[in-house]
């Protein structure tokens, strides 16, 4: 019944409203002073269907907007017990790319029946509520078999859910945990989920219930699916102890016989309703249903469940370098790896202060500046437990790294936890942290200085007569923030950051920054040398210990030449593409910006790519000027740019060989014969499309070069006319872009298909 006030008469004022509008210029806008966002919010909600869940329509009743006409308890078809469960998955892998319950998993009639009133014990979670109860009369097909997939996926769900939630990661972005005050039953044990799957198939098997043998066979794999996830779900944390990954490679083994017999199951569209969203606790306007096809829905459970497995390669520890090369190798997948696993994986590199659950975060911290600047150093074995003196040089050595770990350690690990996120989260959280780790360098020069006084550390004579010291702690920092300034700008590429005519500036950025690294580099080790000659010869008699030494030293020798030979092949072929790049830009086969970009120009571009890097102060901002003389090689001829393209294609090539290689993983000499793993197979891939960008680059350089030769030859050697040449950049992700880190452009003259 509608209430109408005796001094307010409602009339239709349609008609005059849009005469009204009809004389108003596009975009041209009329606005009360005092008719805030509030109240336009508000008025939008308020009896529009569209925004307004609880909105009865014209002819409608309560209990019609509210309640369904579908009733589930009535007995199904086998078919269409098989198509119910194909469209949960379906729904539940959308949950699990994205999208809110409220449109995928809660507009399940069934499901809603299992979940609300919130039931108190586990024999109440049935289909017959809040009214019927069931008797033994049901049909088992529906009160058992389809029962306990439901019982089971929400299960799945709530341990999905509880792993997200503690972790780090991004609302509506990357994962939507509102329940809208439903319950995922966490309040139950697993137990009697996996004792009534372990029925309902028991069930099936009985070969006296009459079920055709194909649709027996394909509720069967579907309900041996979901208590292969459910085990593997629950096992969670536990794979820190177990190592065991059996459940979720017995899923994967059910996937082909689930595909097979898609077409076996009948939809039942009726048991799936958005009137569910009137009743949940949410303030947001109606949504649509979301609906992905099966085979993306099985795609996405592959592929997760492949990712679950090959959790287990981190798992074994071997040191950071390897760790971090093992996370990001995973986390790189394309596409990357579900939201779930990123969280798992999260949890796994440091739980309870331990990383992979056996190794403490302080010795996996000295395990890292073990490996880059201290080989058997005394600094790390210095130990507050044993020397008890505070007078003792040892002690207070101790003391100042205890002080460096409780600054460091947590920045450290975050740099492997950072690679759970997104992709364009990575990139900004390491816009951010990186001026941390300036600041953090400059507390550990003064870190360095103290322990230089108490170790007694000689200076290193250069050449030139000119003294120097190794300070290992802040050198270690400036090699973390230098491999974040190459992240910031490879992932810029990723993330099709930078526009076309910024990528020779860009290109030569990344080439500069690679020279500093490799310049550093050197620096670490040839003070890891001289340092470990003067601790050889300090030990003449102590040979078991001088061994030690000599085997941690040649360990971190060898990590340190796999850096430099990974730095030079990035640095070569970022010097190719910078050459190539201003070969296009001056011969304008690059968009560039025009006049009639008002807002733009070099130096802005200049300021806004360099943003990440204004505050830092070590390596410096390179000025403007300087910049632009040479990303675009000013005073270099054209002959003069190619030759230098050329050879650094050359070396490049040359160098991501013998990175391919040399392995995924640095090992100790004995340790050639490990077993490939997944991961290290992924690497591999990820390093030949590198190989084959190197390809399509030195392709593209010898097409200029053609095209360069005839121009000069048609024109006696004046630029009069631009080259007939056709170039496209491949966007990020397509077939035609070889990697991700490397736009490569595809060259042709003009008039010739373009293929991949």
């Amino acid at each position: 019944m509608r209430v109408v006030s005796q001094t307010v008469v409602p009339c239709d004022i349609t008609d005059e409203f849009t005469k009204a509008a009809s004389k108003l210029r596009t975009g041209q806008l009329v606005k009360d002073e005092y008719f805030t966002l509030f109240e336009a919010v508000g008025a939008l909600e308020i009896m529009d269907s569209k925004m307004d869940s609880g909105y009865l329509g014209p002819g409608e009743n309560h209990a019609q907007a509210l309640e369904d006409d579908y009733d589930t308890m009535r007995e199904l078809a086998p078919e269409e017990v098989v198509g119910i469960m194909d469209e949960l998955l379906c729904h539940e892998m959308a949950w699990h790319i994205g999208h809110p319950l409220s449109q995928t998993l809660f507009t399940s009639l069934y499901l809603d029946k299992l979940l609300w009133p919130v039931p108190n014990t586990f024999e109440e979670a049935h289909f017959g509520r809040p009214r019927n109860a069931m008797n033994q009369e049901s049909p088992a097909i529906v009160h058992l078999v389809l029962r306990a997939y439901c019982l089971g996926l929400v299960k799945c769900c709530d341990f999905v859910h509880a792993r997200v939630s503690g972790e780090y990661f991004y609302e509506e972005e990357d994962f939507v945990t509102q329940l809208y005050n439903r319950s995922l039953l966490s309040q139950f044990d697993q137990q009697p989920f996996i004792q009534l799957l372990d029925r309902a198939i028991m069930w099936i098997e009985d070969r006296n219930n009459q079920l055709d043998d194909k649709i027996r066979e394909a509720i069967q794999c579907r309900l041996v699916m979901r208590r292969d996830l459910l085990l593997g779900f629950e096992q969670d944390m536990e794979i820190l102890e177990t190592r065991m990954s059996a459940h979720f490679t017995s899923c994967v083994s059910q996937l082909p016989a689930l595909a097979k017999s898609i077409s076996l199951g009948k939809s039942v569209p009726e048991s799936f309703s958005l009137k569910i969203q009137r009743k949940l606790a949410s303030t947001v306007p109606p949504r649509p249903m979301v609906k992905i096809s099966p085979e993306d829905a099985l795609a996405h459970l592959k592929r997760l469940c492949q990712d679950a497995v090959d959790v287990l390669d981190i798992l074994n520890y071997r040191g950071p370098h390897n760790l971090k090369v093992a996370i990001w190798s995973l986390l790189s997948r394309k596409p990357q790896p579900s939201v779930y696993i990123r969280s798992l994986v999260q949890s796994v590199i440091v739980n309870n202060m331990t990383v992979l659950g056996v190794v403490p975060v302080k010795q996996f911290l000295y395990d890292e500046l073990a490996e880059i600047v201290l080989p058997a150093s005394a600094l790390l074995r210095a130990n507050t437990d044993e020397i008890e003196m505070p007078s003792d040089p040892r002690f207070q050595i101790a003391q100042h790294m205890d002080a460096f770990v409780k600054r460091f350690a947590q920045p450290f690990v975050d740099t492997f936890r950072s690679a759970c996120l997104n992709r364009c989260r990575i990139r900004r959280t390491v816009c951010h942290t990186i001026v941390d780790w300036d600041n953090l360098q400059m507390e550990a020069e003064d870190l360095d200085e103290q322990l230089r006084t108490l170790n007694n550390e000689p200076p290193l004579v250069l050449q030139n007569g000119d003294t120097t010291y190794s300070y290992p702690l802040s050198s270690w920092t400036y090699h973390q923030k230098l491999n974040q300034f190459r992240l910031i700008i490879q992932m810029g590429f990723e993330l099709s950051i930078y526009s076309p005519e910024e990528l020779p500036g860009m290109y030569w950025y990344l080439s500069h920054i690679c020279s500093t690294h490799l310049g550093h580099i050197d620096r670490i080790r040839t003070f890891t040398v001289s340092t470990a000659k003067r601790n050889l010869a300090s030990l003449a008699g102590e040979k078991l210990e001088a061994l030690e030494r000599h085997a941690a030293l040649q360990k971190s020798l060898r990590l340190l030449e796999r850096l430099t030979t990974q730095l030079v092949a990035v640095d070569a072929l970022a010097i190719s593409l910078h050459a190539l790049y201003v070969l296009l830009v001056r011969h304008e086969l690059l968009p560039l910006a025009s006049s009639a970009q008002a807002y733009s120009s070099e130096r802005l571009r200049y300021e806004l790519r360099m943003k990440p890097f204004i505050p830092i102060t070590l390596p410096e901002l390179v000025p403007f000027e300087e910049y632009r003389r040479e990303a675009m090689l000013e005073g270099d001829s054209d002959e003069v740019v190619l030759e230098r393209a050329t050879k650094a294609i050359s070396e490049a090539r040359k160098a991501w060989e013998t990175t391919l290689n040399d392995g995924a993983f640095a090992r100790d000499p004995d340790g050639q014969s490990d077993q490939t793993t997944a991961i290290e197979e992924d690497w591999k891939r990820d390093v030949k499309d590198i190989m084959r960008a190197c390809i399509g680059a030195s392709i593209a350089i010898g097409t200029v070069k053609k095209a360069l030769a005839a121009h000069k030859g048609t024109n006696n050697g004046k630029d009069m006319e631009r080259l007939n040449l056709r170039v496209s950049i491949a966007e990020p992700g397509s077939k035609s872009r070889w990697h991700d880190w490397w736009a490569v452009p595809q060259i042709l003259q003009t008039g010739t298909e373009l293929t991949t």
